[in-house]
């Protein structure tokens, strides 16, 4: 009786948890120097939960530091591999707890850095991060629909998710010819004035991209969150690849789905694939919808 009890209390707490599981949860890192929190993501994350009823919200947990006394001193390549490590622990941990609920990632400059790493792999020589596996459980990989980078020093032009202006490289970039093997599931934000995620001379277009940006990647997270929770997204590598590749010319090619396809300064493809047409979403950006 004893036994049976003790079996009966742990699937009842079992049972109780997963009923407590939100369908969709969504985690946000901050960029560096920002205190604990959502940092300039915030927005973006708030809208995230507000258009998916009962949705939750987690802060990654790490130092978002450079070496300044405002958050301890932590170095910068500290802070980041600290942070991957924190992105795989929390991710796993939640997802362990609540395997079906539905996952996005969310991050902003060094907090953008970390969730790159961490979800796509392939180390950060840049911050000292030798490991080239993906932190992230294969099982939480597959529950992950969407991940956003707003101002990632890991940018590096040609790459299939890059949304914005920038053609040039981060100061941590990614080396030439990586790809990330869920690209589809990813847009990244970044224009030419930004000297973190490219090579501009503009901090404050650094801390523009949740207003300029927040509405296209809450359209884009919609739609991939919904093509999962319905059963026909892609939350496993079953993705497309980005290319480090850019289109040949202005008017050549064929965008797929999800794709930039104008926008001020963009010099890539404009056609769309059938049946998808392309949309200004704002000035600096049109996407094939």
């Amino acid at each position: 009786m004893t036994i049976r009890a003790a079996s009966l209390i742990l699937l009842f707490g079992a049972t109780l948890a997963a009923a407590q599981c939100a369908q969709v949860h969504i985690f946000g890192a901050r960029e560096t120097t920002a205190p604990p929190g959502y940092g300039t993501a915030a927005s973006v994350v708030s809208s995230i939960i507000s258009a998916f009823p009962g949705a939750t919200g987690e802060v990654i947990n790490y130092p978002a530091c450079g070496g300044q006394a405002s958050c301890g001193g932590v170095s910068y390549a500290s802070s980041a591999v600290q942070g991957v490590a924190a992105v795989a622990s929390q991710v796993n941990a939640f997802n362990s707890q609540c395997p079906n609920a539905v996952l996005v990632l969310v991050g902003y400059s060094q907090g953008g850095q970390i969730m790159d790493d961490a979800y796509c792999g392939g180390g950060d020589t840049n911050e000292g991060l030798s490991s080239t596996a993906i932190p992230i459980s294969a099982a939480a990989q597959k529950k992950i629909a969407a991940a956003i980078f707003m101002g990632d020093p890991r940018h590096i032009p040609g790459l299939s998710y890059n949304v914005g202006t920038c053609q040039a490289s981060g100061f941590a970039p990614r080396p030439t010819g990586f790809q990330c093997p869920y690209a589809s599931n990813i847009q990244s934000y970044c224009d030419a004035a930004d000297p973190y995620c490219c090579n501009g001379s503009d901090a404050n277009t650094h801390q523009g991209y949740a207003v300029e940006y927040g509405a296209v990647a809450l359209t884009f997270v919609k739609n991939k969150v919904n093509a999962l929770l319905s059963g026909g997204g892609s939350g496993g590598g079953t993705t497309t690849v980005g290319t480090t590749t850019p289109p040949s010319s202005p008017t050549g090619g064929s965008v797929a789905h999800w794709g930039q396809c104008g926008g001020q300064g963009w010099t890539g493809a404009t056609a769309c694939q059938a049946p998808y047409t392309c949309q200004a979403a704002n000035a600096y950006y049109s996407q094939c919808l």
